[in-house]
């Protein structure tokens, strides 16, 4: 048999090709790991700033919300301020005839001989303190009183004699009737 027929050189080209293919292989995998590494870098980036955009437009919402609330907070608090001065100038108009009505009442009963230094009104009575000269003219008085539809039995607190013999001093408590006409 002759002559050895050489493998080698074809066996060495065929590992070349291998090499070539698996360096060539190996490079589009490296190329393509690299283009899809940068493509999800790419895509993590977007969608970070699509939600940092979006979240910086819920913060930019909820101010304009929370400066709205305020306002409403404010506005209720001007209604309610508003409702208060209503019923108090609502409670005083209702009240104006019965003080009204209570002043007649008490011009209408008194007599000579009695003079009025203080007048209190509390809710339900009113306290008077003053001068009887002499002091029949008081109890006089304190008859007429009961008699007015608008008070009730009027109570001497006290009654203590002044600088001259006729005249006396006195503090009465005279409740007040709201329903009475």
């Amino acid at each position: 048999m002759s002559q050895g027929i050489n493998l080698r050189p074809w066996r060495e080209e065929r590992r070349q090709q291998r090499q070539k293919r698996f360096v060539h292989s190996v490079a589009v995998t490296v190329v393509l790991g690299l283009v899809i590494s940068g493509f999800f870098w790419w895509s993590t980036t977007q969608s970070a700033a699509a939600v940092e955009q979006e979240n910086q437009m819920i913060q930019d919402r909820l101010r304009i919300l929370e400066q709205e609330i305020r306002e409403v907070t404010q506005l209720r608090e001007k209604r309610e301020a508003l409702l208060q001065r209503s019923e108090v100038i609502q409670s005083l108009g209702e009240q104006r005839p019965f003080t009204i009505e209570i002043l007649d009442q008490l011009t209408l009963s008194m007599i000579d001989g009695i003079h009025l230094t203080e007048m209190r009104r509390d809710a339900r009575q009113i306290s008077l303190q003053g001068r009887a000269a002499p002091s029949q003219a008081l109890s006089s008085w304190m008859r007429q009183l009961s008699d007015q539809p608008r008070f009730g039995e009027p109570i001497l607190r006290s009654l203590s004699s002044a600088d001259s013999a006729n005249t006396s001093r006195f503090d009465l408590m005279l409740p007040l009737v709201e329903g009475a006409q």
